[in-house]
């Protein structure tokens, strides 16, 4: 052997042995970036809802920088196969999933002591009552979630009415066709004299062309979302109800984690807190600024106003309280607790 063969063959080994090196190497590096708690994060809403763009993806990549990458989140949205708005609760019990987003409306009657906040003039704010729900979790809410860690419970924007005739005044609505998004809503519009339709947020806007209803009572996020000013064009912010909203963890898989992990996710509560406070309200005034600028009519109802609506209201609330108490006992003293609590954060 030739003494170039010689020496060629010795940088051929030496780069064998870099190489290999450098793949050990990688190997090793990515075993230790590698996650050792997989999640699974569900929500009912698509992925380009600020839901999951701007609240649960922030809040995800948080928890994984402050695990050190320890812990991944997988997130599957509205469309995918573990994004079903009527699963997302027994998802997430049973451990399907190990966080779930959801509404406490869906299924009805699930929930039927958190829904008592979603009642006609109950809740004036987002911000109030969401820090109303998360003071009440565990003395009231708590039966209602039963295999689960709560993380946040929030609620949206109490919602306006959306019509297709001007409106200044609930009692315009006598006669209308309105669409109602809750029993509670239902019994309110029965009793002013309206046409109660039930239907989900994703047929608001082809039944309002085909004249199927000619108005609509929704917070005014989904109003922007769903383009309802688009047909609807005269509104008024008479703040009658609003949408409770979850962010759960399976119990065990909760339990199943290091101490120092859950004690991120523990943390990260007031997060969530600040960041739906702010949300909420972000994306109604937004929404009603695309309205302003398509030309929509905004009315304000006062706040004097808006008290004599809740004291004409007061019997339909009663009778729905009555009957949630067949099965819930309590349900006067939770409805109770709730506007009490409210007052300190309203």
């Amino acid at each position: 052997m030739t003494m170039t063969m010689k020496k060629a063959r010795e940088v051929s080994m030496r780069m064998k042995s870099i190489l290999l090196g450098a793949a050990v190497a990688l190997v090793a590096g990515n075993a230790a970036v590698a996650a050792e708690y997989e999640l699974k994060m569900s929500l009912m809403f698509p992925p380009t809802h600020f839901i999951q763009t701007r609240a649960m993806e922030p809040w995800a990549k948080m928890i994984e920088e402050k695990t050190n990458g320890r812990v991944k989140f997988t997130i599957f949205s509205a469309g995918s196969a573990l994004g079903d708005a009527t699963k997302q609760f027994d998802q997430v019990r049973t451990g399907v999933v190990d966080v779930a987003v959801s509404i406490p409306a869906i299924p009805r009657g699930r929930h039927p002591r958190t829904t008592l906040m979603e009642l006609p003039f109950t809740i004036k704010t987002a911000a109030g009552g969401t820090k109303a729900l998360m003071e009440l979790y565990d003395k009231y809410l708590k039966a209602d979630y039963p295999g689960t860690v709560m993380l946040n419970m929030t609620i949206t924007e109490p919602s306006a009415v959306h019509t297709r005739a001007p409106i200044t005044d609930l009692d315009q609505l006598k006669g209308v066709r309105t669409r109602a998004p809750t029993p509670s809503v239902t019994a309110m519009l029965t009793a002013i004299g309206a046409t109660p339709v039930g239907m989900p947020p994703t047929q608001i806007y082809e039944s309002a062309e085909r004249g199927v209803i000619d108005g609509n009572v929704m917070p005014w996020g989904p109003v922007g979302a769903f383009k309802v000013y688009e047909i609807f064009k005269n509104h008024l912010n008479a703040r009658i109800d609003a949408v409770a909203m979850y962010t759960l963890m399976n119990e065990n898989r909760y339990n199943s984690l290091p101490p120092d992990i859950r004690k991120v996710i523990d943390d990260s509560r007031p997060f969530l807190v600040e960041i739906w406070t702010k949300l909420w309200k972000e994306t109604d005034d937004a929404a009603m600024e695309t309205a302003r600028k398509a030309g929509n009519k905004i009315v304000d109802m006062p706040d004097a106003r808006r008290d004599e609506w809740r004291a004409k209201m007061k019997p339909v609330v009663d009778q729905y309280i009555d009957e949630q108490a067949k099965t819930v006992p309590n349900s006067r003293e939770i409805y109770d607790a709730m506007v009490t609590t409210l007052k300190k954060y309203e």
